[in-house]
């Protein structure tokens, strides 16, 4: 006997049964001890997760053939297949862990920004949406003077488009200018409500209205005598720029009495504003005196971000309409009805998701693995809600919900397989490609009848499975693919924004 080998008992190491063969006739233990055999140790993992024992490539043969499996399970043949949940975790498990190696987002390129315009109005149908539209930002304004803040604000942004179109093209320009006019009118139809609510005379609100102006003019003005952070050249200009401003803010901050607390909130804002828009704009120096010095070499902007700070200088956040940009310690997020500890907390997750979604701008490659982390999850979470519209759907049909279950997860099952087909299709068609350009096109041909087969697999599945005539079959599949798809859509949606925040 060689020094590897061990002598074989004669007795069960576990329930002491005489042994006449491989396993133990009283317990079903085997006589080979996986302690002392690595590769029996192994061959267990495999047989426990994948019963690769026959069962896994009859089920997968089978799978292919719309409900085979599924009605051949529910019809009592069990042995012959492996269970369905088994099969759909380590299906779904397998499909996404290829996913993230395989799909792959290039963000080598240097940030290029996509400005959107506005259209505007091209009929009187869209004017008065526009015009509701706007009316709705100053709805929740309960002052005057909150009014013609949000509307020197709003005017503003619209100007600075308005400024940077030329004035050879007033095609363009004329949406800008129609958007100021519903501005306008919209925040002079609340100073009109406001008039009513507070029982202001003409005069008196003419008067508020005026003063609350004359503030923004003066405010407006002060900050003009300064240039603006942005334009400095360099970082010396920049930081004289900085103090001279956060010195003007901070002797204002000083004027205010304690009981001014609206203002010196708003006050802090401004201040912490300004040391973000210098220190975008220092990042934005650094990497432009990087660029230059480092002959032209490609830029990631999730690694210039992460080595230089964020460029991004319009980073401020409002939640629930409100006017005031959302600060974790000055403007937080309080639910009256929530605990100090929750709104604590719930704050807290916002200032992760902010912070992530700035990393999310710069790498797109963030998103795209947050949504197939996410996918797994969510077909995970709503096996038993796309069982439950199957029990709906055929309530009366004398099938339990397990039965309905079963159906849902070899449903499932195929859906992994399929889209596991896919990604290897996409691995295929990345390896192939730098030698050979026509596997594109095949690859590109197989995926799109995949996709396209999916949905016909599914409704030849439930024909097959629950045996009614085709047009009720074709009726309740439509009803349940719709509501479980859009149900999907909201679930893949959802914790892809919770991975966001907790990445």
């Amino acid at each position: 006997m060689s020094a590897h080998e061990h002598p074989v008992p004669s007795h069960c190491e576990n329930c002491r049964a005489p042994l006449s063969g491989h396993y133990c006739h009283h317990c079903g233990q085997s006589v080979v001890n996986p302690i002392r055999h690595a590769g029996h140790a192994l061959e267990e993992v495999f047989e426990a997760f994948w019963h690769l024992d026959g069962r896994i490539f009859r089920t997968l043969r089978d799978l292919i053939r719309p409900g085979r499996v599924a009605a051949n399970y529910l019809a009592g043949q069990r042995a012959r297949y492996v269970a369905p949940l088994r099969l759909f975790v380590v299906l779904s498990v397998l499909t996404f862990f290829v996913a993230q190696l395989v799909i792959h987002v290039d963000t080598s390129d240097t940030d290029k920004p996509v400005r959107f315009l506005d259209e505007g109005v091209k009929n009187n149908d869209n004017r008065v949406r526009n015009v509701s539209k706007e009316a709705k930002k100053f709805a929740s304004a309960d002052s005057i003077d909150e009014v013609e803040r949000k509307r020197a604000r709003e005017l503003d942004e619209l100007n600075e488009g308005l400024e940077a179109v030329s004035t050879m093209l007033p095609h363009v320009r004329r949406p800008f200018q129609i958007a100021m006019e519903d501005v306008n009118a919209a925040a002079d139809a609340r100073v009109q409500e406001l008039r009513g609510e507070l029982e202001l005379s003409a005069e008196e609100a003419l008067k508020q209205q005026n003063e609350a102006q004359a503030r923004i003019k003066a405010k407006t003005a002060q900050e003009q005598a300064i240039p603006s952070l942005e334009k400095a050249k360099n970082l010396t200009e920049l930081e004289r720029l900085r103090d001279e401003r956060l010195a003007q803010l901070q002797a204002q901050l000083n004027k205010f009495t304690p009981a001014q607390r609206a203002e010196r909130r708003r006050q802090l804002g401004e201040i912490r504003d300004t040391n973000h828009a210098s220190a975008c704009r220092a990042a934005q120096l650094q990497i432009a005196v990087a660029t230059a010095t480092e002959n032209g070499r490609a830029r990631k902007a999730g690694d210039d971000a992460r080595i230089y700070g964020d460029v991004n200088c319009e980073g401020n956040l409002s939640l629930f309409g409100s006017d005031e940009p959302w600060d974790e310690e000055l403007n937080p997020v309080t639910l009256s009805w929530a605990p100090a500890f929750f709104n604590k907390w719930l704050n807290r997750q916002i200032a992760h998701g902010r912070d992530n979604i700035s990393r999310v701008q710069h790498d797109f490659g963030l998103l795209v693995r947050a949504m197939l982390s996410a996918v797994p999850s969510a077909l995970f979470l709503l096996v038993p809600v796309f069982a439950l519209l199957l029990k709906l759907a055929y309530i009366g049909s004398g099938r339990v919900y397990l039965e309905h279950l079963v159906v849902a997860l070899y449903s499932h099952a195929y859906m992994c397989l399929s889209m596991l087909a896919i990604f290897l299709l996409i691995a295929a068609d990345n390896a192939i490609q730098p030698y050979w350009g026509g596997v594109g096109w095949i690859t590109g041909t197989l995926e799109l009848l995949l996709w396209l087969w999916m949905p016909v697999y599914l409704w030849l599945m439930q024909k097959r499975v629950y045996g009614d005539g085709w047009l009720l079959t074709t009726l309740r599949y439509l009803v349940i693919g719709n509501l479980y798809f859009v149900l999907l859509g909201f679930a893949v949606i959802f914790i892809t924004l919770a991975s966001i925040v907790r990445m």
